[in-house]
């Protein structure tokens, strides 16, 4: 993921009768090749009618209402709902705390902590990780940025910490 933006874009769509309206996408996600996504965030109970909304922006073409009241066709690449079960706090906090760690990288400690990562097996805690290291903030750099990339898998739910268990992703 390259950036968050919240409460972008404003999506256009035409209702039932054919009336145009907009809808403001809770959050606009771009990730590193350049794909966006929009998402907007509901109750799991508005799954339905969240759909039709979602089939009918995507029927327009994606066309976002600018500032200035121009429109633009093709603004998002896609469009994907979220509910309370995937959208939590610590979801959003892992997230941001990944994309700090995209800006604090060091390769040298990540090469270190990727050398560890592969002589182990099995599950072990984020913290375990951190023993012995010069660095600490570095290395849980380290760590969260092996974690973006694939190499560590949480395997429990939740705000990533000293505690989350991993596994290495053979």
């Amino acid at each position: 993921m390259k950036a968050i933006y919240s409460q972008y874009p404003v999506l256009l769509y035409r209702d039932a009768e054919g009336i145009w309206c907009e809808h403001i996408c809770d959050y606009c996600v771009v990730f590193e090749d350049g794909h966006t996504v929009a998402v907007p965030v509901k109750h799991a109970r508005k799954t339905a009618a969240m759909r039709d909304l979602m089939a009918r922006i995507k029927a327009e073409g994606f066309l976002r209402k600018n500032k200035n009241g121009t429109m633009t066709a093709g603004a998002v690449h896609d469009i994907r709902l979220m509910t309370e079960r995937e959208a939590t706090y610590g979801a959003y906090e892992n997230a941001m705390r990944i994309m700090r760690a995209r800006r604090m990288r060091d390769e040298d400690e990540y090469e270190r902590a990727l050398a560890i990562v592969q002589t182990l097996s099995g599950y072990f805690r984020f913290g375990g990780l951190l023993r012995n290291c010069c660095d600490r903030a570095a290395r849980r750099t380290a760590i969260l940025l092996l974690i973006d990339d694939g190499v560590l898998v949480p395997e429990t739910p939740g705000p990533i910490d000293d505690l989350t268990v991993l596994m290495v992703r053979r």
